[in-house]
């Protein structure tokens, strides 16, 4: 099951390879500063599967606090729920990660960024090229493996 660390994680991720793959440059005391910006300009855009079942509660009228009075399981009508916001990403869903806009959007962002970021020192690549790598590390990423 995704949560939020996990985007976060996926942020640093991100920067990580950027920077091993010599296409950014930062002071490495900054490197904390550039995931953590990362993160705040795209995980608006990023559901996990702990977001996706906060959703789907809201949406059946059930409070967490009430669930975890009754020792609320998964039913039916909860997983049909669940199932039909699911539906609502179709391919916009990638490894527990649900995008509220395009990957090659998020990217985009991404790169946009580091294009203007006091924090960056040098982008050694093209827009485009840096798009591609992105979008690639979150298609491999792998959220059961992060830590």
């Amino acid at each position: 099951m995704t949560r939020k660390e996990n985007v976060k994680v996926l942020c640093k991720s991100i920067v990580t390879r950027l920077e091993n793959n010599k296409s950014i440059a930062f002071p490495p005391r900054l490197r904390s500063v550039v995931g953590d910006e990362v993160y705040g300009l795209i995980s608006p855009y990023i559901m996990t599967d702990e977001d996706l079942r906060e959703k789907a509660l809201v949406k059946m009228g059930q409070s967490m606090e009430k669930l975890a009075e009754t020792n609320f399981t998964e039913s039916e009508a909860f997983k049909t729920v669940k199932k039909m916001i699911r539906e609502g990403f179709g391919d916009d869903e990638l490894n527990g990660f649900y995008f509220l806009k395009p990957l090659k959007s998020i990217s985009g962002m991404i790169v946009s960024y580091l294009m203007r970021s006091h924090s960056i020192d040098e982008v050694y690549e093209t827009d485009e090229d840096l798009e591609k790598m992105i979008v690639e590390i979150v298609k491999t990423f792998n959220p059961e493996h992060a830590h």
